[in-house]
């Protein structure tokens, strides 16, 4: 059940991001991890540019919650969880080329991203 709920929330998420994202989706211990980075299209000499990458971090607490709720609750989460990712993208700085050494910005999923 959890491998088809990050396969439905992929699928969700993917329209927030740019049209050329790359994002790569796991189950790490108990919880939902998904990688987001793309090509920046900002500068026609440097066309191997990505972005910054993103790891959104769902805890097995928010899967487990969520799957106890019923449909309503659960398109209710949905709009939430879309929106949270929303301004954070939008806050995003997309124009910020990746280093080696810049880690991942964590956007951790939390009960109160549902709740709020």
């Amino acid at each position: 059940m959890t491998e088809d709920l990050l396969d439905y929330w992929l699928r969700m998420i993917k329209p927030l991001f740019p049209a050329n994202a790359w994002i790569i989706s796991r189950v790490v211990g108990s919880d939902h991890l998904m990688q987001i980075d793309w090509n920046l299209e900002t500068d026609l000499h440097k066309q191997n540019r990505r972005s910054r990458k993103i790891e959104i971090i769902i805890k097995e607490e928010v899967i487990d919650d969520y799957l106890e709720r019923n449909k309503d609750e659960r398109i209710l989460q949905d709009v939430r969880m879309k929106e949270w990712i929303s301004t954070r993208c939008r806050q995003f700085l997309l124009d910020d080329e990746a280093r080696t050494s810049d880690p991942p910005v964590k956007w951790r999923i939390s009960k109160d991203v549902f709740n709020s």
